[in-house]
């Protein structure tokens, strides 16, 4: 069995992971394994209850956060595929498109 993680360590550990974005002074922690309660500094309308141990597995950010990444990694792809001249757009591709 491992050596328990305690509070400090699980901050030290969420500072280094995601340096400011949360906020994590309303805690009342039990253990690594237990739901607690963060808040997102970016969108604070809502706390956000996890386990400690989950938090640390995630990607990071509150389900705004991830929208918002989802948003922009969808409009990138997009802006990179409409750059693209029409000779390098692939024939299915483009033949797909002209039968809608």
């Amino acid at each position: 069995m491992g050596a328990r993680i305690t509070l400090e360590t699980f901050l030290k550990r969420a500072q280094q992971r995601f340096g400011d974005q949360f906020d994590y002074s309303g805690i009342q922690w039990r253990s690594f394994k237990s739901p607690v309660k963060i808040r997102c500094c970016k969108h604070p309308v809502q706390e956000i209850t996890i386990t400690p141990e989950r938090h640390l597995q995630t990607t990071g950010g509150c389900k705004h956060c991830l929208r918002e990444r989802r948003v922009e990694a969808l409009e990138r792809e997009l802006n990179r595929t409409s750059a693209q001249p029409a000779a390098e757009v692939p024939r299915t591709t483009a033949k797909a498109i002209a039968a809608e």
